[in-house]
């Protein structure tokens, strides 16, 4: 499978962990056709999934800014990773979840390969219990040398599918957005966020993301 057409949002200006979430989640709310998106974080950032509870977090990673991201997953810390969104509309068929997942990462997988590192792809989710996304492989995670260097979380509703994704442990290759997205995609856009989503954006970060009512809701 390949998206028709893919716009490549490549974000060069950091942004706290509020307005990164809210940038995700505005894309995909207002999507007409599949977006990747790679982005920087402002300051040492943790995001934690939509199920962690607060008191996993609060106190571990205290002193960083701390944002509970909408789709599934552990915790994971940001700053050093390569981060990126993909979303895919209802518009546009999404395939199963599970499908998606392990669709990306064989793209990342081959990319990193051709670069000299001996990736391999979790072939079963580990057994072991731990909240920290990087701590524990589920299928379709990648690894390097025994560690995972790459994982991934979900949501889909009825407008569609995001998937926000990370990857750790190593430097990835020059111009690695665009490599993924030509991957990923027959053919590929260079789009620049409109001001009208940016404020759309902004204040989400400000309504949702970056409250308490959201962050410590568990």
């Amino acid at each position: 499978m390949k998206f028709k057409n893919l716009r490549l949002i490549q974000e060069t200006n950091p942004r706290s962990a509020a307005e990164n979430m809210a940038l995700d989640e505005t894309l995909f709310l207002t999507a007409a056709c599949s977006v990747f998106r790679s982005y920087r974080w402002l300051r040492p950032s943790v995001s934690f999934g939509y199920f962690t509870a607060w008191k996993e977090v609060a106190l571990p990673y205290a002193g960083r800014d701390l944002v509970r991201r909408w789709t599934g997953g552990g915790i994971v810390q940001h700053g050093q990773d390569f981060t990126y969104s993909l979303i895919c509309p209802d518009s546009e068929n999404p395939p199963r979840t599970i499908e998606f997942y392990r669709f990306v990462h064989l793209a990342i997988a081959n990319i990193l390969r051709r670069s000299g590192y001996p990736v391999e792809i979790a072939q079963s989710t580990e057994s072991i219990r731990s909240s920290a996304c990087f701590e524990r492989s589920v299928q379709f995670d990648l690894r390097l040398r025994g560690e995972k260097i790459a994982g991934a979380a979900i949501r889909r509703n009825s407008k569609g599918l995001l998937l926000q994704g990370s990857i750790q442990c190593l430097k990835v290759p020059a111009q690695f957005d665009e490599l993924l997205a030509a991957a990923l995609a027959r053919q590929v856009d260079s789009f620049v966020v409109t001001n009208v989503i940016m404020e759309q954006a902004a204040r989400m970060a400000k309504e949702k993301y970056g409250a308490a009512e959201w962050n410590c809701r568990r």
